[in-house]
């Protein structure tokens, strides 16, 4: 079915809260330098909201803490991939108790497995892993891929899967994109990648309820603050950013950067009506905003919005039909 006009979610409700949750966190009961205790009041110290402890192969008694800090359970599975041969790790979200899965089972089993222990699978950095775009069968059991992997980012260079993301969307699989820091060391590879999640209310429920229908964007840095389509045109709100960009299914894809001699392609520009995108900041210095055309042969859109650092947010595939 068409695209319905109006607000995107999670732009499309007043009601509800806005919860910065660190995902993907290691402590000494696997391979991190922290405690959990000291993960717990880590995070505290740094505003996060939700924090899940994945620690390698099983799950980590949520530590107590005098702040309201939400702790939800959390794994990451290691699995063999099945023609690389190299790791496939699967994060389990919010689980009660560890899933019953080991190096032998496929991802499919992984991502059962996690459900049955109450929790939500994401495949976990791809392109670290190095896996072949064509050994994912069990994709479409998750719920969700990491599109932005800090440690990686900081260790490799391989911190980003938008490549891997564009073929396996094209190909129809459906899923939601989520950011995250694989902490390990502190001050090395924390606090560079979160998501936005928006959910009715500060629970452990609400938060799995928000990350299963979609109600969140990844970033590391900039936030995006709004997506509206009216009449098949897509509006982009946003934190100053150097480019926004309205990626698709290959070969469709729109960007527009900032600057008075940057050339926008099917875009244009979000100017407010003093000409100014942010205090201070002469229209085209940097965007706060874009418009962009939706076009016929696209099946699926997903914004990805870059700021003056290089810093990236990307909001979750959007389906046209």
């Amino acid at each position: 079915m068409p695209l319905t006009d109006g607000p995107i979610a999670p732009f499309d409700a007043a009601d509800g809260v806005w919860l910065r949750c660190a995902l993907h966190v290691h402590t000494t009961e696997s391979d991190g330098w922290l405690t959990p205790e000291s993960q717990r009041r880590y995070h505290t110290w740094a505003g996060y909201d939700v924090l899940a402890i994945t620690d390698h192969d099983r799950l980590t008694p949520e530590p107590a803490g005098p702040d309201d800090l939400l702790v939800i359970g959390g794994t990451e599975i290691s699995l063999r991939a099945p023609k690389s041969g190299g790791p496939l790790h699967l994060l389990g979200i919010g689980i009660t108790h560890q899933p019953i899965a080991d190096r032998q089972s496929t991802l499919a089993e992984a991502a059962q497995a996690v459900r049955a222990a109450g929790g939500l699978p994401f495949l976990a950095h791809p392109v670290w892993s190095g896996l072949r775009t064509d050994e994912v069968d069990g994709l479409d059991a998750c719920a969700g891929i990491e599109i932005y992997n800090a440690s990686c980012d900081v260790e490799q260079d391989r911190g980003h899967a938008d490549a891997h993301a564009d073929i396996w969307l094209s190909a129809g699989h459906r899923f939601g994109l989520i950011a995250t820091d694989d902490t390990h060391y502190p001050g090395w590879d924390a606090f560079r990648g979160w998501t936005m999640v928006h959910a009715r209310e500060r629970s452990r429920e609400a938060v799995l309820e928000a990350l299963a229908s979609g109600r969140y964007y990844a970033t590391a840095g900039p936030r995006i603050t709004g997506l509206q389509v009216e009449d098949g045109v897509l509006t982009v709100r946003c934190t100053p950013a150097r480019a926004v960009a309205a990626l698709a299914n290959p070969h469709f894809g729109s960007q527009i950067r900032a600057g008075h001699h940057e050339i926008a392609y099917h875009a244009e520009r979000l100017r407010t009506p003093d000409g100014q995108t942010a205090e201070g900041l002469i229209d085209g210095d940097l965007l706060t905003g874009a418009r962009f055309t939706v076009g016929l042969g696209v099946r699926y859109f997903r914004i990805v919005v870059t700021d003056a650092q290089g810093r990236r947010a990307w909001s979750n595939p959007i389906w046209i039909d």
